[in-house]
């Protein structure tokens, strides 16, 4: 029975990484990038956080990642790094975000992530966690420029008019 299990989250790991993978060729062309650090920490209900940039137009943009797991138990910290398909306006990347996602992290491990927010925002990421985590849930996960963002958004906003 023990084999079963571990082949079975072996699988959901895989799956989880594989599909994301697959994905760029029917998501377009990318139009930014993202790189953020995260860690999650978890006992049945846990808790990811972390921070990210933006580089969108020859700019990078500080932001801060918040979210819920259901089904979760251990902790977990890693480093992402994807591509941001379908941002038509930089207003539109902030927002929750959400993903099916599986982890199973003992000591290192990699997962794959294909997230969209309300905006249509679609986010492709692959992540390289260290720890002890086993994850398997819907994700929403939250993205807030900070402060520093925002000024230089509201910057370009005004050069524009």
């Amino acid at each position: 029975m023990r084999l079963a299990s571990c082949r079975f989250l072996a699988a959901l790991a895989l799956s989880v990484w594989a599909i994301p993978a697959g994905a760029e060729t029917v998501l377009g062309d990318p139009m930014a990038e993202v790189t953020f650090k995260t860690r999650s920490a978890d006992l049945g209900v846990g808790y990811t956080w972390g921070n990210g940039v933006l580089t969108y137009g020859g700019h990078d943009y500080p932001f801060e990642v918040s979210g819920a797991s259901a089904a979760a138990i251990g902790f977990s910290s890693g480093n992402s790094v994807g591509k941001v398909y379908n941002l038509q306006r930089l207003e539109d990347f902030a927002g929750t975000y959400w993903s099916l996602s599986g982890e199973t992290t003992v000591g290192k491990g990699v997962a794959g992530h294909l997230m969209e927010n309300d905006s249509g925002v679609r986010i492709r990421l692959d992540e390289i966690r260290t720890g002890g985590r086993l994850a398997a849930s819907p994700s929403p996960l939250t993205i807030r420029f900070l402060p520093e963002a925002k000024k230089a958004i509201t910057d370009a906003a005004a050069k524009k008019n």
